[in-house]
C-alpha cells in the first residue's frame, strides 16, 4: 500500500480514483473477510517495549481486546467461525468477563474452536459466557481441554444444535470423573455431521458419549483404530458412511476394516502428524 502511494502522490486524481475503487470493494467483501474471528493471544498485561510509530494503549488488551474494536466496527455482525485460542494457561470465565458485551454481539456464529480451556469454571456460567450461540452454532471444535469426561460431555451436550463434534485433547488432560458433581445430562443435540477423536479416551468416556439421550448419528468418523473405538461404530451403524484411521505406526487394513462390522461403508487409512488435524494418505 506504501509503494502505491509513493507512486500516486503527485497524481491526485488518480489517487482519488484508486482511494474510491478501494473503499467500493472494501464496502462489498466486508461480510467475507469477517467471517472468521479469532482471539489468539495471552491475558491481559504490559505491551513489550518496543518503538512504535503510532501511539500504542499503556496497557495490552490480551487475547479478547480486538472485541471491544471489531464490535465498535460492526465487524462481528459479519462474523460465522470464532477460535479462542490462549497460550499463557487454560481459559477461565474471569478472563472473559469484561467483553463479554462484545462477544454477545456474535448472533450468526456457525463454529466454535476453543483452545486450551479449563471446562469446570464454565458450567456454572456456562448461559453466561456461551449461550448466545446456542440457537446458531453447528461445528464444535475442542483442544487441550483440562477437567474430568462428564464436565466435557455436559459442555457438548449445552448446545442443541450440534452437528460436527471434534475432540482434540492429549493424553492426561481430560482426567476420569473424581471432581465435583455435574448436573445430569436431560438432552443431547442431533450429532449427524462428522466426529473427529484425536488421542486416546477412555472406555469410561466412550461409554458416556454414546449414552446420550438423542443417541450419536454420526455419518463419518475420524478415529485412532482400537478396540474401544467399536463402542462409537456400533452406535453410528445406523448412519455411518465413512471412517478415517488415524495412525502414528503402520496399520494394516484389513485389520483397521475388521473393527467395523457393519454395512456398507468407506474405510481410509491415515497419518496424524499435526495437532491442527488429520492428514489422510491413502484409501482401502
Amino acid at each position: 500500500m506504501d509503494g502505491i502511494l509513493l507512486y500516486l502522490l503527485d497524481h491526485l486524481v488518480a489517487l482519488k480514483a484508486c482511494s474510491l475503487t478501494c473503499k467500493s470493494l472494501f464496502g462489498a467483501t466486508r461480510p467475507l473477510i469477517h467471517r472468521q474471528f479469532v482471539c489468539f493471544g495471552s491475558r491481559p498485561g504490559r505491551p513489550r517495549r518496543k518503538k512504535f510509530l503510532l501511539p500504542r494503549p499503556k496497557r495490552d488488551p490480551g487475547a479478547f481486546g480486538r472485541l471491544i474494536y471489531a464490535d465498535r466496527s460492526g465487524f462481528l455482525r459479519h462474523t460465522l467461525r470464532l477460535t479462542i485460542r490462549m497460550v499463557d494457561g487454560p481459559l477461565n470465565p474471569i478472563d472473559m468477563q469484561e467483553y463479554l458485551p462484545h462477544l454477545r454481539s456474535i448472533t450468526k456464529l456457525h463454529s466454535l474452536t476453543l483452545d486450551n480451556f479449563h471446562v469446570h469454571p464454565f458450567i456454572p456460567v456456562f448461559d453466561e459466557h456461551f449461550g448466545t450461540f446456542t440457537n446458531t452454532l453447528r461445528h464444535l471444535d475442542i483442544r487441550n481441554a483440562r477437567g474430568t469426561e462428564r464436565e466435557l460431555l455436559y459442555i457438548i451436550c449445552q448446545f442443541p444444535l450440534l452437528e460436527d463434534l471434534s475432540i482434540i485433547s492429549p493424553a492426561g488432560k481430560i482426567v476420569t470423573d473424581s471432581g465435583p458433581p455435574v448436573p445430569t445430562i436431560t438432552q443431547s443435540p442431533p450429532l449427524r455431521g462428522k466426529l473427529v477423536l484425536v488421542q486416546a479416551h477412555s472406555r469410561e468416556f466412550l461409554e458416556g458419549f454414546v449414552a446420550f439421550p438423542g443417541g450419536l448419528n454420526f455419518r463419518s468418523l475420524e478415529i485412532f483404530p482400537c478396540e474401544d473405538s467399536r463402542v462409537i461404530m456400533a452406535a453410528c451403524g445406523r448412519t455411518l458412511t465413512s471412517i478415517s484411521y488415524l495412525r502414528r505406526a503402520n496399520v494394516d487394513k484389513s485389520e483397521s476394516r475388521s473393527l467395523y462390522s457393519g454395512g456398507h461403508c468407506d474405510v481410509t487409512i491415515g497419518d496424524y502428524s499435526d495437532p491442527a488435524g488429520p492428514h489422510a494418505k491413502r484409501s482401502a
